[in-house]
């Protein structure tokens, strides 16, 4: 088994996904053998390995804990005596299938040690390191962890988590439904409500997880029954039970298969009789959402798709424009109603272009996943292309603006971000200077920007003189940049058509430095050698 997972079976009924969670839940071993695990536990904590061969951490709590917090000694787990997690080393843990577990209060420690873990996951891949396994995390019994800014956080930044996370329930179990819906404590993750009698039902919808857990509160009264419920005999008897679902089960039939299904679910959790019509009718709602936004999902192929379309779109403008100094020059300074009209279209492919990849660029860091290196590789290539050719078109619009300079001190943030994400696997996306071949795109996305810098300096030093060693220079460094650009091939040959900013740029300095000034650049200028650059 590659990694563990707990998520959702192949092949779910719109009639209740949660229903057939529930059933594929009670079905599978991992859940016996991570309490299991927690029975053999005789310390704080211990790493076990299933019979399946799944590495398995188990914390354990005293009982005496559970007693004294039910008499209100103390608030939830003390930090002072409960300092475990910063002992246990990490590194070899993240590298295999693991499953970290506890029961009441010990699941407590189980949730904030996978959380922490998920986050130094999360830390990794943002580094492209990829080798590592996402935990589960199995409790049982365990009380309402985290406020609604936690549960909040968990569902928009980080939803990857929430699959993680599974708090089995026993409707008997007077410590799990401690916390009431009127606490500040939500839940989050899936929660597995079941009966003695192994009937059992998953829940995702947060207010219905609350629901079951008052009528779990009120229906035993003041009674104390087990402080540490066991879950053996109910784990057995999930895996006894088999949930006859379908038209006699749910009674009179209805065409409303979402509302039987969630019915169904209700009546497994042995709750049904004590469930309102509004929140039935509420999680119909919720569930309905749910369908209507996995088909309108982000589709990361068929969005990049739908871009590329865009980009050959790029493509066709820069083709016809070649004649008109090249495509850099021809959007900075439309010419006539045809080239005003067709920078109207240009503007809105790369406006459509930017929200695509700062969009894909904010996914990215936020929830990193592990595509194949197909995928990724074409993900590479085509931000490696958008940046190239769309970039020079931010910086043309950037000193459309009069007294702006000095763009790559003000670049977006989007391009810098993109452009280190792709440098790490330049060598895949170069191809051109093995071949002494010229790039058919500028490879340096700011290359434009370096073109506006030069001239700019040029028109300061024409007006202060040359005493101005600052222009000075930094003419002479662009000087060896371009020489440097010309040698590599990482120029695109329209960056020399007559009447581009480069060309204007290199006459008014040509005519400046007058017919004596000698140096690389202006012999490989001088002599026209860029007319066969290619």
């Amino acid at each position: 088994m590659g990694e563990v997972a707990l998520g959702r079976p192949i092949g779910q009924r719109r009639f209740s996904s949660e229903v057939e969670l529930g059933k594929f839940l009670g079905s599978i071993n991992i859940i016996a053998d991570a309490y299991g695990a927690i029975s053999k536990t005789m310390s704080t904590y211990e790493l076990h390995t299933s019979p399946s061969g799944i590495q398995i951490l188990a914390f354990n709590c005293p009982t005496d804990y559970t007693t004294r917090f039910l008499n209100g000694e103390f608030c939830l787990v003390s930090s002072e005596n409960h300092k475990v997690v910063d002992f246990i080393s990490t590194g070899r843990l993240i590298k295999s299938p693991l499953v970290v577990t506890g029961r009441g209060f010990a699941g407590y420690c189980a949730i904030l040690f996978t959380l922490w873990l998920q986050h130094i996951i999360d830390v990794e891949e943002s580094n492209d390191h990829w080798d590592f396994k996402r935990p589960v995390c199995i409790t049982f019994g365990s009380p309402l962890i985290g406020n609604e800014a936690l549960q909040g956080a968990i569902s928009k930044y980080y939803p990857q988590w929430e699959s993680r996370f599974l708090n089995v329930v026993a409707k008997k179990d007077r410590l799990a439904s401690f916390f009431s819906s009127n606490s500040k404590y939500k839940p989050f993750g899936t929660f597995l409500i079941s009966t003695e009698s192994g009937r059992h039902a998953a829940f995702e919808d947060q207010d219905a997880v609350l629901a079951v857990l008052d009528t779990m509160a009120s229906s035993r009264g003041g009674n104390v029954e087990l402080l540490v419920h066991d879950y053996g005999n109910i784990l057995s008897s999930m895996k006894r039970e088999v949930m006859y679902r379908g038209i006699s089960e749910c009674g009179e039939f209805s065409l409303n298969l979402l509302r039987e299904g969630i019915t169904l679910q209700l009546r497994e959790a042995g709750v049904l009789d004590n469930i309102s019509n509004d929140l039935i009718g509420r999680m119909m709602q919720k569930q309905a959402d749910k369908i209507r936004k996995k088909k309108n999902v982000y589709e990361p192929t068929k969005k990049l798709n739908d871009m590329k379309i865009n980009m050959v779109c790029l493509e066709f403008y820069m083709k016809i424009n070649l004649s008109n100094g090249g495509y850099y020059d021809s959007y900075k300074n439309p010419r006539g109603r045809d080239g005003i009209q067709l920078k109207i279209k240009l503007i809105n492919y790369q406006e459509d272009l930017n929200k695509y990849w700062k969009s894909f660029l904010n996914e990215t860091e936020r929830n990193p996943q592990k595509e194949d290196a197909k995928m990724r590789k074409r993900w590479l290539l085509n931000g490696h292309n958008y940046r190239r050719m769309v970039e020079p078109l931010d910086i043309a619009k950037y000193y459309s603006t009069k007294g702006n300079r000095n763009y790559i001190a003000n670049r977006s943030y989007h391009y810098i971000e993109l452009e280190k994400l792709l440098a790490k696997d330049q060598k895949d996306l170069s191809g051109g200077n093995g071949n002494k071949k010229a790039a058919s795109l500028t490879k340096d996305s700011c290359f434009w920007a370096r073109v506006e810098e030069a001239t700019l300096a040029l028109g300061d030093l024409k007006k202060e003189g040359s005493s101005n060693s600052v222009y000075t220079e930094q003419l002479e460094q662009f000087e060896d940049y371009m020489m440097n650009a010309i040698q590599d091939f990482s120029l695109s040959p329209d960056v020399f058509l007559k009447g581009s900013s480069l060309m204007v740029w290199w006459s008014e300095y040509k005519t400046y430095k007058g017919s004596s000034y000698a140096s690389k650049f202006a012999e490989y200028m001088n002599n026209e050698w860029y007319m066969s650059y290619q």
